[in-house]
């Protein structure tokens, strides 16, 4: 039953539509400066080797001599929380959030290989947490849910998808089971409003983004699905030790200054070489689809593994930005790259498998993330049980391998004693 006799939710149903408008705003602030940005220096460039520009080496490096320069003067510390993180927590301080958000603008402007739903999950939920804190609600469960309603307004306004936004702020956070419906309406309440201010301006959706041919369910396809599921937890391993060695690297480098311009000159040149690398991934992914017909696996297996290098370049670097729709590129490149070598595998359930799998192997989301694959591919409802198949899949080997990566170090901790 919804909490109706406690007064703080009473408040958060009504203000859960300024939650809401301000989430929208926001969104359309945000998207139009970073579109405008990045269209403007990346837009119109190729999709094969070497296509990109050769200034991106300066202007990323720039931006990462920019971004350390900004973390220093804001005293913004190396560790910063990621949006998941922040769900999870559901909390923010309102006043760290402009100094987030404003490092975010401009590392995704000078072309990180990152993704906008940080800077979204700060503005909106850093905005609840004042609000509450307006209000001097010092409940612990009012602080969160006016927080996340934030978020939920955030997300679903830039991508016009409310029913996502809501799921995936709700399966992060950390709302009990008992309190799960009571959080997840004026959540849905907030995205929606977002939805519809930043739909009703901008005409655009993340619905439909990657339309690809529908294919017929089939039994076997449930057996593919699984094996995408481990294929997806294997890219995603494969992402961390590649992230794990940048980082070991750039922690040797004393000068935030020097880690910033170095890093931000290797993302740029990544992208020069490979320009489907190039910024968060999402149009980038729209155009490879378009030509997927006519890349090679070869290339293909260049532009995945250059994503990641790029990926953990820019947050090794300092750069501030999103990792979801980066990963969702890597997902679906990945996804192209299975139904280049194995084309009976209808391209739908490959790409939207694999889209869906990656981010999903260490999101605790799996239910948002059938849903952005069911939306944004166009699959057909029926078609959707392998593709939720991968993501548990994928999720369960990826635990699996941190549980016998744990138990290794306790037998070889116990082994020293």
């Amino acid at each position: 039953m919804l909490p109706l006799e406690k007064p703080w939710y009473q408040k958060l149903l009504a203000l859960a539509l300024v939650l809401g408008v301000a989430g929208g705003l926001w969104a359309l602030l945000f998207m139009g400066i970073v579109n405008t940005g990045t269209g403007f220096f990346f837009g119109g460039s190729g999709t094969d080797w070497w296509t990109g520009a050769w200034w991106w080496i300066l202007l990323t490096a720039l931006g990462g001599l920019a971004v350390a320069v900004l973390r220093t003067a804001w005293k913004v510390p190396s560790e910063v929380p990621g949006a998941i993180a922040l769900a999870q927590q559901a909390w923010i301080d309102p006043r760290t959030a402009p100094y987030w958000v404003a490092i975010s603008v401009v590392s995704l402007i000078t072309g990180a290989s990152l993704g906008p739903s940080f800077a979204l999950v700060v503005m909106g939920g850093a905005f609840g947490s004042w609000l509450v804190t307006r209000l001097g609600i010092a409940d612990e469960e009012a602080r969160q849910e006016y927080t996340l309603t934030g978020m939920a307004s955030g997300l679903g306004g830039a991508f016009s998808a409310p029913i996502f936004a809501t799921i995936l702020a709700s399966e992060l956070s950390p709302t009990s089971k008992k309190n799960y419906l009571a959080a997840f309406i004026p959540e849905l309440f907030g995205a929606t409003v977002g939805a519809l201010i930043f739909y009703g301006v901008t005409g655009s959706a993340i619905l439909g983004s990657y339309p690809l041919p529908a294919f017929e369910f089939q039994y076997v396809h449930l057996l593919i699905g699984a094996l995408l599921g481990i294929l997806a937890a294997v890219v995603l391993i494969v992402f961390a030790l590649v992230s794990k060695a940048v980082t070991i690297v750039f922690e040797r480098a004393s000068s935030p200054l020097l880690c910033g311009t170095v890093g931000g000159a290797l993302v740029g040149l990544i992208a020069w070489a490979l320009p489907l690398t190039a910024t968060g991934g999402s149009s980038q992914l729209a155009a490879e689809l378009q030509v997927s017909a006519a890349l090679g696996s070869g290339f293909l297996a260049a532009v995945l593994i250059a994503k990641m290098v790029a990926i953990a370049l820019s947050q090794s670097s300092g750069f501030l930005g999103g990792l979801v729709f980066p990963m969702i590129f890597v997902g679906g490149t990945a996804g192209l790259l299975v139904h280049s070598l194995f084309p009976e595998i209808p391209i739908a359930l490959c790409v939207g498998a694999m889209l869906a799998a990656v981010p999903g192997a260490f999101l605790t989301a799996p239910v948002a993330l059938v849903l952005i694959a069911f939306g944004t591919v166009g699959i057909a409802p029926g078609a959707m049980a392998p593709i939720g198949l991968a993501v548990v899949t994928a999720h369960i080997t990826v635990s699996l391998f941190r549980a016998a990566v744990v138990r290794k170090q306790n037998l070889e901790l116990e082994g020293v004693r």
